[in-house]
């Protein structure tokens, strides 16, 4: 997965740092507040919430995941 070097607040692109991914399934995004001591990083595909997460390691990974778990279901529907 090529994801974007973490950006700043973005305007147009997100109100938090973030990170980027394009992906066959659309665009995903991790996003945290870089001012706070400790913060979730939040992940969303197209702008739906995936979940949180403690790192931007364990996020990555976790978008991964979820990926690989849609991938999944779109093999099991357009098998029947």
């Amino acid at each position: 997965m090529n994801w974007t070097e973490p950006k700043p607040p973005t305007d147009g692109e997100s109100y938090y740092d973030h990170v980027k991914c394009v992906s066959p399934l659309g665009l995903i995004k991790i996003e945290w507040k870089s001012w706070k001591e400790s913060d979730s990083y939040s992940t969303m595909l197209n702008e739906e919430y995936i979940g949180d997460y403690l790192n931007l390691e364990e996020a990555k990974a976790m978008v991964k995941l979820h990926l690989i778990s849609k991938t999944r279901e779109l093999i099991k529907f357009l098998e029947l």
